[in-house]
C-alpha cells in the first residue's frame, strides 16, 4: 500500500495538545510546511513506523516456521545460559538454535526517528511509540539519574542553542504540568507500564522529522526515569493519539516481521483503512487522577475471557475494573511486550489451561520468570488453545489471541518446552505480542476502539531499520 507521508509539523503539534485543545498550533509551534502537505491534512495522513536494528542483542523473540514465537539466540557459538532473574515481562533468557528450524525476526514496527536540538547538541533519536493516550513527547536528558541506557547519547540540552526551558507561567504549563522555580520552569511526570516513573522539566527546540525543521516544539526533558524499558535503544517515548486540524481518529496493524525489513505505518482520518469486520467496544472516560499526571494507555471495558469456545467462569468483570485510586483496569498498550493480567483473573487462566493441557498428558515445567511452561512435543503444541479477551460494547467484540502468539517456545537441556506468554500483574494490559495481526482503529471523538484481524504485513513497505 503506498503511504501517503506528510512533512507537516501537524503531528507532532497533535501529540502534544491532546488533552488542550485550547491551546493553538500557532501558539505554540512555528508552522514549515508546504501547501500541498496542509491540504492533506484535512483528510488524512499516515507516519512511517520504524523497526528498531536488535542484531547488538545476543537473543530476540522470532517466529519459528511452526508459525510459534521463539525466544531464541542470535549468536550460535553461545552455549545455553541459565535464567537471568530477569521479569517476566522481558524474556531475557537466551536458547539455542535448533538446526530443524527457520526462524523470522518479530519485530514489531513501533518507534519513530525524530531529531532532536541544533548545533554541537543535534543527533536523531529513536523514540518508542509506547502508550495510545499521552500527548507529550519525553526523552532523557543529559544528567538523567536513574537512566537506562540507549542507544546514542543522552540529549544535552547546552548544547543546543536553540533549547529553552518552558516557564512556569507559559500558558502552555497546565494540568498535567505545573510551575516549579518560582514560575521559571514547567515540571512534568509520567507513568507507564511495567511501574515506569518518569519526571523532568519542559523545554522547546529544533525537531526534524521526514526532512522537515520543526522550530519551537516542546517536549519533556527527564531528569529521572525508573523502570523505563527502552530494550537499550530508545531515547524517549511519544504518544500515538491525534485531534488536531479535525483529526480524531488513529489507527496501526503490527506485523510479525520477515528476511526482508518491513516498515508499518500509523495512519489517520481518511487513511485509517475501512473494514466491515471491525468490533467495537467502548474507550472509557479518563479517572481523576490522569488530571494530576500523563498516566500510559487507553482503557477499555473487558468483561470475560474465553479459553478455546469455553467461557471461564472463574473470571468476573470487576476483576478488569479500575479502582478510584487508578489501579487496576485494562488498557491496549504498544510499549508492553507480553499481555499482563490482574491476579485474580490470571490465576483462573493459568489454572483452566494447565488442567486442560493436564488431561491430554503435559508434563509441567518450571522456568524462572514464567507461571506456566511444559513439554512441547508436537502433539501437545497441537493441544494448545486459542485465549478470548471479550469487551463490553458489540456482542462480537471479541480479541481471539492464537496458540501460536498465546505461548513463548524456548529450549532448555531437555528439549523444547512451550510457556503462557501471560504475566500477573496490578492492572490488565493488552501487549505488543498479542496485537499482531489485528488492525487497532482508536476514535477519540465518539471514545470508540474498533479491532479487526488482518494480515498487517500486507501494509508495510521495504525499510532499513533504524541504526
Amino acid at each position: 500500500m503506498e503511504a501517503k507521508l506528510t512533512t507537516s509539523l501537524a503531528i507532532l503539534t497533535a501529540l502534544l495538545i491532546m488533552h488542550h485543545p485550547s491551546i493553538t498550533a500557532a501558539a505554540t509551534i512555528a508552522h514549515h510546511t508546504t501547501t500541498p502537505a496542509n491540504a492533506s491534512l484535512a483528510a488524512g495522513f499516515s507516519l512511517q513506523l520504524v523497526v528498531p536494528d536488535h542484531d547488538d542483542l545476543d537473543h530476540t523473540v522470532r517466529r519459528g516456521s511452526d508459525g510459534f514465537l521463539h525466544l531464541q539466540s542470535l549468536r550460535t557459538d553461545l552455549p545455553p545460559r541459565p535464567p537471568s532473574g530477569a521479569n517476566s515481562s522481558s524474556a531475557a533468557s537466551a536458547t539455542t538454535l535448533r538446526p530443524e528450524m527457520t526462524y523470522t525476526p518479530l519485530r514489531l514496527p513501533k518507534a519513530l526517528v525524530i531529531g532532536v536540538g541544533t548545533g554541537a547538541g543535534h543527533q536523531d533519536y529513536l523514540f518508542q511509540v509506547v502508550d495510545t493516550s499521552s500527548h507529550l513527547i519525553w526523552m532523557q536528558c543529559m544528567g538523567c539519574d536513574p537512566h537506562s541506557p540507549q542507544r546514542h547519547r543522552l540529549f544535552d540540552s547546552t548544547t543546543s542553542p536553540t533549547y529553552h526551558l518552558v516557564a512556569g507561567t507559559d500558558p502552555f504549563c497546565r494540568p498535567p504540568y505545573w510551575s516549579e522555580f518560582n514560575g521559571e520552569a514547567c515540571a512534568f511526570r509520567f507513568d507507564g507500564p511495567r511501574d515506569m516513573s518518569v519526571e523532568g522539566y519542559l523545554g522547546t527546540d529544533q525537531l526534524t522529522y521526514n526532512n522537515a525543521v520543526h522550530q519551537n516544539v516542546p517536549f519533556g526533558c527527564a531528569h529521572k526515569a525508573h523502570h523505563f524499558q527502552n530494550d537499550g535503544v530508545f531515547a524517549g517515548v511519544i504518544g500515538a493519539a491525534a485531534v488536531a486540524r479535525g483529526l480524531t481518529r488513529f489507527s496501526y496493524c503490527l506485523f510479525h516481521g520477515g528476511e526482508t525489513n518491513r516498515q508499518g505505518f500509523l495512519r489517520f482520518g481518511t487513511d485509517v483503512p475501512r473494514n466491515p469486520r471491525y468490533r467495537t467496544t467502548e474507550i472509557l472516560p479518563a479517572a481523576a487522577l490522569d488530571a494530576a499526571h500523563d498516566s500510559s494507555g487507553h482503557y477499555v471495558s473487558l468483561v470475560g475471557v474465553s479459553l478455546g469456545a469455553r467461557r471461564l467462569d472463574g473470571i468476573r468483570p470487576e476483576m478488569f475494573a479500575r479502582r478510584e485510586d487508578g489501579q487496576g483496569g485494562c488498557v491496549v498498550d504498544l510499549g508492553t511486550p507480553v499481555t499482563v493480567m490482574a491476579r485474580a483473573a490470571y490465576d483462573v487462566v493459568e489454572e483452566a489451561v494447565w488442567s486442560d493441557l493436564e488431561r491430554h498428558g503435559a508434563e509441567r515445567v518450571g522456568r524462572r520468570g514464567y507461571g506456566l511452561c511444559v513439554r512441547a512435543s508436537e502433539a501437545m503444541k497441537g493441544r494448545l488453545q486459542s485465549l478470548s479477551l471479550h469487551f463490553s460494547g458489540d456482542e462480537e467484540a471479541v480479541l481471539v489471541v492464537a496458540p501460536e502468539q498465546l505461548f513463548l517456545m524456548m529450549d532448555d537441556e531437555q528439549g523444547r518446552i512451550a510457556c503462557l506468554a501471560v504475566t500477573p500483574g496490578r492492572r490488565t494490559v493488552i501487549g505488543a505480542l498479542q496485537q499482531v495481526d489485528t488492525r487497532f482503529v482508536f476514535d477519540l471523538k465518539d471514545s470508540k476502539l474498533s479491532f479487526a484481524p488482518e494480515s498487517c504485513i500486507r501494509d508495510t513497505v521495504p525499510s532499513k531499520p533504524f541504526k
